[in-house]
């Protein structure tokens, strides 16, 4: 087993104190051994404590160029900045945001993309000095965005009929004029997307269909649709490969236990089911080790290698907390971030993983 560096509680009331934040010591008791299974390939390298953080967190997202990660603070509708230099927090964005979900740093453009799940905005920000330079009106539970860098296209998720939000749908918004120019409807609500960057295809989960559609982003039209054995919650793309990769969960009225499935990403035909946690929250591929990593709101990291395009094994869960489903892979830094909330005595922390052969 690989054991990380010890938490040591009078780190984090000193980093409190020198930036700043409100700090209560009853929050600051020695966290349980983090262990780690040999073969997960992973090592952890920092827990960063963020003392100012009192709810959960919802998406991630990564400046690779600058070692920046972003984390929405939901119910402190804040964004939080922290350095993967120095593994510590720079920055708390307030001020604009609305319970603030999906977020995507473009790159190239440095600007911060920033839904806000209750009052239905797209908020845009320069990426260097945080201020605001756009607000999108969308719809109701606004969240998860993904981007075509050849086209400087977003694709927001908005809606879902299944969440009584009124008709699910992704909003097409020009990156570089900040200014929406299309939308393609889901009816449902889509939970994960997953997005080809050589070919046209923008696959996105519906749970509530328990499908996976298939739209071409040239035309905005649906191409097929692939039926799930499950309600699909997470995704994530081997391009190379032709494989998708997807995490079902259990929902109310639904009893089939989730399960890590790997689909053939032309047909759909499913090509391998292993056990998966619960309440999966967050997939990454790794194509230079061939690992996925996945982060689940049941508290567990869990961790599958694929052995060649046809066949995966389980390489082993690392325990969280309850929450823990907000993690962020960036493959350039060689970094896998999950996000833990606050828990019983326990501050919130951002475990960073190195990844490692």
């Amino acid at each position: 087993m690989i054991k990380p560096p010890p938490f040591r509680p009078f780190a984090v009331l000193w980093l409190g104190l020198a930036l700043g934040f409100p700090f209560c010591p009853s929050r600051a008791a020695e966290p349980a051994e983090v262990v780690i299974p040999a073969d997960a390939g992973l090592r952890l390298i920092a827990r960063i404590p963020m003392p100012q953080m009192s709810g959960t967190w919802d998406h991630l997202t990564a400046d690779p160029r600058t070692a920046r990660l972003f984390l929405s603070a939901q119910e402190d509708h804040a964004v939080d900045v922290v350095d993967l230099k120095t593994n510590r927090p720079i920055h708390r964005i307030s001020g604009f945001f609305n319970r603030p979900q999906g977020e995507y740093y473009v790159p190239g453009l440095d600007r911060l993309v920033v839904t806000n799940g209750k009052d239905g905005t797209c908020k845009l920000l320069r990426g260097d000095t945080y201020d605001l330079i756009g607000s999108i009106q969308l719809s109701m539970g606004a969240d998860m965005i993904e981007y075509d860098p050849p086209a400087k296209l977003l694709y927001v998720e908005s809606g879902g009929k299944d969440s009584n939000r009124g008709p699910g749908k992704l909003t097409l918004i020009d990156a570089l004029a900040g200014k929406p120019v299309g939308e393609i409807v889901t009816d449902y609500r889509a939970a994960a997307m997953a997005m080809e960057r050589a070919g046209p295809r923008l696959y996105v989960a519906l749970p509530g269909a328990n499908q996976i559609v298939v739209i071409d982003r040239r035309t905005r039209a649906f191409t097929a649709r692939f039926d799930v054995a499950g309600r699909p919650a997470s995704m994530a793309l081997d391009e190379p490969g032709r494989r998708l990769f997807v995490a079902t969960r259990t929902f109310a009225g639904d009893p089939r236990p989730p399960r890590f499935l790997v689909l053939d990403a032309g047909t759909g035909r499913t090509l391998a089911s292993l056990e998966s946690t619960d309440a999966t929250e967050n997939m990454f591929f790794d194509a230079a080790h061939h690992r996925i990593y996945t982060s689940s709101l049941a508290g567990a990291i869990q961790v599958y290698r694929q052995l060649d395009s046809d066949h995966y094994r389980s390489a082993g869960q690392i325990a969280a907390s309850p929450h823990a489903g907000t993690s962020q892979f960036i493959p350039e830094l060689n970094r896998y971030c999950v996000a833990l909330a606050p828990h019983e005595n326990q501050v919130s922390q951002i475990w960073v993983f190195e990844t490692i052969p």
